[in-house]
């Protein structure tokens, strides 16, 4: 029982509730940044506190990091483009208002640093704790179910949806570590690649998320690719490298 992982879990959970509650009592715009989004970052550093034991965490800089954060900045935004041309083929209906991008730059600040201090505590703690005893499909799998029902509040939007919600986040999870691949978790590329996600939710669904059923469109490409990408390489997904 690895207690670090379980730890880290519980807290992220306590913090999470706890920034939420300050987020409404203090009326701060969820517009302008997310408190609950710093919930992994204070459990990693709790972690690391009590067991005395850092993980470093990747910041480097070189050609290929530069390529692939590229690609975590656009793949999501294509992604959910392509949700959005799939929805209005189907009859689902995508209001995007005229003053979005001016509303997604006064977040924008929020949205990186949000970002940022997820990561931080999804993938470059509890990722790469996974792998030293499982393989990165099961360490992907876990994180990602893990991240989708951490996200509480959703629930509210009824089981189908949370449904959705996970197979996306699972799926997020699977497509992100393909990125990573050979780079040490950099948290450049699963930071800019989660920033591209929120800014392409800012779009896409400005209204919230009650188009259920463009969501579920969105959790099938997400899918799709998902799975194109670990049949692709199934060797880095499913064979654990010795001294991971």
């Amino acid at each position: 029982m690895n207690w670090k992982i379980i730890l880290f879990v519980v807290f992220a959970f306590v913090f999470m509730a706890i920034l939420a509650m300050i987020q409404m009592v203090s009326k701060l715009s969820f517009g302008i940044i997310v408190l609950p989004q710093f919930a992994p970052l204070l459990a990693f550093i709790l972690i690391v506190l009590i067991f005395k034991d850092y993980r470093p965490i990747t910041l480097q800089f070189n050609k290929i990091i530069l390529l692939k954060a590229f690609i975590a900045l656009i793949l999501p935004l294509g992604l959910l483009t392509i949700t959005y041309f799939i929805g209005i083929l189907t009859g689902n209906t995508v209001k995007i208002p005229d003053n979005v991008f001016s509303i997604l730059i006064a977040g924008l600040i929020g949205m990186i640093i949000g970002a940022t201090t997820e990561e931080i505590g999804w993938r470059s703690f509890l990722q790469p704790t996974l792998e030293q005893k499982h393989s990165v499909f099961i360490s992907s799998l876990i994180v990602g179910i893990i991240w989708g029902l951490w996200h509480i509040g959703h629930f509210m939007n009824g089981p189908i949806f949370m449904l959705g919600f996970l197979i996306f986040t699972i799926s997020v999870s699977m497509v992100m570590l393909f990125l990573l691949k050979d780079t040490k978790h950099n948290i450049i590329i699963s930071a800019l690649f989660h920033f591209s996600i929120n800014i392409s939710f800012g779009i896409y669904f400005t209204e919230g998320f009650e188009n259920i059923k463009l969501f579920l469109i969105n959790s099938s490409v997400w899918l799709i690719v998902a799975l194109i990408i670990i049949l692709c390489s199934k060797k880095y997904y499913f064979i654990k490298e010795k001294g991971v």
